[in-house]
């Protein structure tokens, strides 16, 4: 298992270096044919480890260093290459010879000779332990199910757990008990532990009945001092000055002084030994409030030893009834339907009772045609290996079925710690930048929309968990399920695909040729890598928090490391995402196949000037951090698709400068510059953030001839930082524009909005007429925001007749001279969530009871008076009330 995707990697870039030699007319005799050779080879080999043949595992321990070999070599003829164009030596050589170097191509000729004889080895070995005649597959069926229009993602259903679960919230908060009581959820097996805590987590009476909840998964490679600081970040999510600079006890003190003050809820996942419990439970008071803890172990002797007097709820395995109702859910079929029921029986039978490989099943069997679902509930277990229990054939059998595209995607995110939020945006770029997302010859795809099918199949197959979702229904932010983390992050260990450096562990690789690092991951605190393990390096991802002065010196050794080693630099992905001021290198532009850059959180003030000189650069993120210039070189990156900031600006671009930007965010453009004028040279942009002063108004103008344009953040400043006129006129007949924000006073008529938005948001709008009855007239709105000054009347009504008939969520925020606000009857029937914060002069509201879709009601910052008005109209089952704001940048 996994074994084969450093080749399916590898074939591709092998594929692709064909296509690089077919255009050249001088190539060194036999180089073609040897890559092409290669090439079969290798898709030989490949149907060989996609059978997950048993008798073959000893095989491909001797067959990945050939692999990687093979990688490293055509990953450095190919750089090779390009540096020589991008320095223009071929510039002046009439013929194309000089593209590849008589000596480079010879050089790189005999390397393949050595990787076919190697290749043709490794396939007769293989070829002995199975018949040629049932060996093949046909591998365009197993893509074919990307091109499937994808069922409205839902969220994960809990079943069977509904008793466990009603008990569970009855100890929360029907317990007459108010001292401090820990809560277990007990089984050895996956049965659902987590899920169950999180669904009771995420419920309204418990988040109404709690002042503060706390999520804390505990690792074992997790330090003390970190698993402190990840509570008091959540209580107290702003800025804590020098909080990473306090002992364990000044913590410990810290976070028992905040918890006196509050009746409060925390989850420890995955405890695996009472040292754990021992340690933070010096931190929680016992106030007599009513407190909880919850606490899910493997181990029921933890479970005793925690809580004596509290009873641990033990988790068994699902009844048939109850396994065939959550596999009908993940299927998303009706239980009479005749070709189901006459799978039931093998159903129930492999999958055990366990909810993770019923989950896993009805996502690789809704990949699949019902004539084709015997060959997978009938399959024999000993094809994946001897003595699986049920969840590990079924991890198997949802494995081996991914098609070969999606298989280095899947093992990527084992890059990341277990549990972690992964966004979707960082996800997917990482993707495109590593050169997993493959093109098909189709006209007009886009390598963005790909890798999105990508992500949107893995979910289908039930191989990746959606973490949070966005307003408008899109996953924000994703993660792999515990169990498969705990199998394939082993699996992508041992075949050299990444390499996760844990807490308190260094670099275990032997100074060898083959031991080489191709993907390193810091989760726990940034460690040196020796010379010889970044000769391979293409990735290097960190996860460390914002430690300072102890991050950000470590990784500028490393860096220089990787840069001063001399020869072909391969490093693709370099991603500091929250890492506190790495010190960058200033010839930074030397990382030539440099295609991610990660910066965002990094609270950098300032980066080296070379970052211009990144030409394969695909993705540089600095949002959210203190920069505020960029060279203009960066126009230079042809490359470049994606560019996130906040508030920088940038010189205006050569005439001869090009690009393909998809994404522009917090480009910042001063009055008397003259960026708008090259605004509309961006043809492909899809994403645009802007902030200008009133008079560069008219690059809305140039804005509204952006043909592929969906989303646009505008914001309209004087010099003085105050808001200024925006017009809407230009925007009116755009027709790609769904998702719209505008920050400043809006002059001209709100019926100038385009038509086809489904996203908008409003600020300092200065709106003097109630703008509900127009913008209810939007017919694909499903997210409105309407924030501080936007609205400056006192009365607001959301009117019936066919208003709003699909917005799902409502936000009024800090509308300081409203007053009133109704809601007729018909109106909104889809919205599920409105919340009002800070509206301190709105005393009365009419018509919520009427909104039948209604799921959440937010009252944040409100008025006391105005808070039991509403819970005595609607009652609690639809009201949350918060008394601290948050930022919606």
């Amino acid at each position: 298992m996994a074994a084969e995707v450093p080749t399916i990697i590898l074939l591709d870039k092998m594929q692709k270096m064909l296509l690089v030699l077919a255009e050249e007319r001088f190539i060194f005799p036999g180089l073609r044919s040897r890559v092409g050779i290669a090439v079969n080879e290798l898709k030989q080999i490949l149907s060989f480890l996609e059978l997950e043949i048993p008798s073959g595992t000893k095989l491909k321990a001797p067959f990945l260093p050939t692999v990687h070999c093979a990688d490293y070599i055509t990953e450095s003829f190919l750089l090779t290459t390009l540096q020589r164009r991008r320095k223009g030596v071929t510039k002046f050589i009439k013929t194309p010879l000089m593209a590849f170097p008589p000596w480079t191509q010879l050089l790189f000729s005999l390397e393949m000779k050595k990787v076919v004889k190697s290749f043709r080895a490794i396939s007769c070995e293989f070829t002995k332990t199975l018949d040629l005649a049932n060996k093949t597959q046909d591998l365009s069926i197993q893509v074919s199910a990307l091109e499937k229009k994808l069922i409205h993602l839902e969220p994960d259903v809990l079943v069977g757990r509904e008793d466990l679960e009603k008990e569970l919230v009855a100890r929360l908060i029907h317990d007459n008990e108010q001292r401090l009581r820990v809560i277990s959820l007990v089984s050895k097996e996956p049965l659902g532990k987590t899920a169950l805590a999180r669904k009771v987590y995420d419920r309204l009476d418990i988040r109404q009945h709690f002042q503060c909840r706390v999520w804390l998964r505990v690792p074992r490679d997790l330090e003390d001092h970190d698993r402190l600081l990840i509570i008091i970040k959540q209580i107290l999510p702003r800025d804590l000055k020098n909080v990473e600079l306090m002992d364990d006890t000044q913590l410990t003190y810290m976070l028992y002084n905040i918890l006196m003050e509050l009746k409060f809820l925390i989850v420890l996942d995955d405890v695996c030994s009472v040292d754990d419990w021992t340690m933070l439970v010096r931190s929680f008071p016992d106030t007599v409030n009513g407190s909880r803890v919850i606490l899910t172990t493997r181990d029921i002797n933890i479970a005793s030893e925690v809580d004596p007097w509290s009873c641990p709820l033990e988790l068994s395995p699902l009844t048939n009834e109850q396994s065939w109702e959550l596999f009908l859910k993940k299927v998303r079929r009706q239980e009479n339907s005749s070709d189901l029921n006459s799978f039931k029986d093998e159903i129930l039978r492999i999958c055990h009772g366990l909810p993770p490989s019923i989950v896993l099943l009805g996502g690789l069997l809704i990949t699949l045609e019902s004539s084709e679902w015997s060959k997978v509930t009938r399959s024999d277990p000993a094809h994946f290996g001897e003595d699986l229990s049920p969840l590990l054939h079924i991890v198997g059998l949802s494995y081996h079925r991914l098609p070969s595209v999606l298989k280095p995607c899947f093992l990527y995110l084992a890059l990341f710690p277990k549990g972690y939020e992964i966004p979707t945006r960082r996800l997917l770029l990482l993707w495109l930048a590593e050169g997993f997302v493959q093109m098909s010859p189709k006209a007009g795809n886009v390598p963005e929309d790909v890798a999105k099918k990508y992500l949107e199949e893995l979910i289908r197959r039930n191989v990746i968990e959606i973490a949070r979702w966005k307003s408008d229904g899109s996953p924000k932010t994703c993660r792999l399920p515990f169990f498969l983390y705990d199998v394939f992050l082993p699996k992508a260990e041992e075949i050299g695909f990444v390499h996760i450096h844990h807490c308190g562990s260094d670099c275990t690789y032997a100074d060898s040729s083959e031991s080489s690092i191709w993907r390193f991951a810091d989760q726990f605190g940034v460690k040196s890598i020796s010379k010889s393990h970044i000769q391979h390096l293409c990735s290097y991802v960190s996860f460390e928090g914002q430690k300072r002065d102890i991050s950000n010196r470590e990784i500028g050794m490393v860096l220089n490391r990787i840069i001063s080693k001399g020869g072909f630099i391969l490093l693709k992905v370099l991603d500091l995402e929250g890492v506190y001021k790495p010190l960058l290198p200033e010839n930074l532009g030397k990382l030539q196949n440099l295609r991610y850059l990660g910066l965002r959180w990094t609270c950098l003030h300032s980066c080296p000037v070379s970052i211009g000189d990144l030409p394969c650069l695909e993705t540089l993120d600095m949002k959210y951090t203190n920069i505020t210039t960029l060279p203009s070189s960066i126009w230079m990156a042809k490359n470049l698709r994606h560019l996130y900031m906040n508030g920088v600006s940038i010189k205006n671009p050569s005439k001869g400068s090009s690009t393909s930007l998809q994404t522009l965010m917090g480009l910042h453009i001063g009055s008397n510059e003259s960026t708008i004028h090259f605004l509309d040279r961006f043809t492909s942009l899809r994403k645009l953030g802007l902030t200008f002063q009133s008079k560069s108004m008219k690059c809305i103008s140039v804005i509204s001839r952006l043909g592929n344009l969906q989303s646009l953040r505008l914001r309209s400043r004087d010099p003085f930082g105050q808001p200024s006129d925006l017009e809407l006129k230009p925007l009116k007949e755009h027709s790609t524009l769904s998702n719209l924000y505008l920050l400043g006073v809006i002059k001209d008529d709100i019926h100038l909005l385009p038509q086809k938005l489904e996203i908008l948001t409003l600020s300092l709008s200065g709106l003097k007429e109630d703008p509900m009855s127009v913008l209810g007239k939007l017919p694909r709105l499903n997210t409105l925001r309407l924030f501080a000054g936007s609205y400056v009347g006192s009365k607001m009504t959301c009117p019936a007749l066919q208003h709003f008939p699909v917005l799902r969520v409502l936000k009024l925020w800090s509308l300081e001279e409203l007053k009133e606000c109704t809601v007729e009857q018909g109106a909104m029937p889809q919205l599920v969530e409105l919340e009002i914060r800070g509206c301190k002069k709105l005393e009365k509201t009419d018509g919520l009871e009427h909104l039948p879709a209604l799921k959440e009601l937010i009252l944040t910052n409100m008025t006391e008076d105005f808070v039991a008005d509403v819970r005595r109209r609607l009652g609690r089952d639809k009201l949350i009330s918060r008394t601290l704001s948050t930022s919606h940048n």
